[in-house]
């Protein structure tokens, strides 16, 4: 059967070793992580035998997104970015995470592509071929950079992550899973309003999950249906932990049912 899996850093402030035991009891699978400074109560290298002890695998990590903007501006230190890039390459491979999915801009207002930019990824991408780990870009509020990274870099270790809601709050035109699906090496599949990036559970907004599910089942992908959702966005104040796991691995499972007709 399909895994499901959730982030880790789903809300409620809990220690991650908590997180993962709540979450494997919920009836997750697999674990997503956030691979930067924040490491909570558990050493960031630590992290992903932590959640394997507790029966979770961990599907991918998050690499962080701080200074992307200026990976594409030829004035500015782009290369400190590709360098905190490599080195999450390399924690993966040290710690046996397959996947980095990676954020090519921040999410408001990002300098438009440049040549610069992707000569400065071509050490990223080289370190990614050589340690064997896959790198996810994902869909965003601009859909430019995306497409000038995915069509310029021809590797098995480029692939693309698929944001449910990014795509609808703000490229609902843009034909990410058509034109990217058969590179598709993550997901993250939340809902939103179409206007908010709020990172509900799915069901919990206004995305048709049939149309989703159908064009994700056309790809042919065959991964885990992969949750990227935040508690803090209207769920805190009136469930608690583990009341808001158990809707996440049901809307998670309905999530699969769809996907898997």
């Amino acid at each position: 059967m399909r895994p499901l899996s959730i982030f880790a850093w789903f809300g409620y402030e809990l220690k991650l070793e908590e997180s993962f035991r709540r979450i494997r009891s919920a009836g997750f699978d697999q674990v997503l992580l956030w691979w930067g400074e924040f490491e909570g109560d558990i050493p960031l290298r630590e992290q992903p035998e932590a959640a394997r002890r507790l029966g979770l695998e961990v599907e991918n990590a998050h690499a962080p997104f701080e200074g992307c903007n200026d990976l594409w501006r030829p004035e500015a230190d782009g290369e400190r970015y590709a360098r905190e890039l490599i080195g999450c390459i390399q924690g993966c491979a040290e710690t046996g995470i397959p996947v980095l999915v990676v954020h090519l801009t921040d999410l408001a207002d990002p300098p438009p592509w440049t040549l610069c930019g992707l000569e400065r990824l071509k050490p990223v991408i080289e370190e990614a071929e050589k340690r064997g780990i896959t790198l996810a870009f994902e869909n965003l509020r601009h859909a430019p950079h995306l497409r000038a990274v995915l069509e310029s870099f021809d590797s098995p270790r480029v692939g693309y992550c698929y944001d449910s809601g990014h795509h609808h709050g703000w490229c609902k035109e843009e034909p990410f899973l058509e034109r990217y699906g058969h590179r598709l090496a993550a997901l993250h599949l939340h809902d939103n309003d179409g206007v908010r990036d709020l990172h509900h559970l799915p069901f919990d907004g206004n995305i048709d999950w049939k149309k989703i599910t159908r064009e994700l089942r056309e790809t042919g992908y065959s991964g885990s249906v992969a949750l990227e959702v935040q508690a803090s966005t209207g769920y805190e104040d009136r469930m608690t932990a583990e009341e808001y796991l158990d809707r996440a691995v049901r809307s998670a499972a309905r999530v699969r049912d769809l996907l898997d007709k």
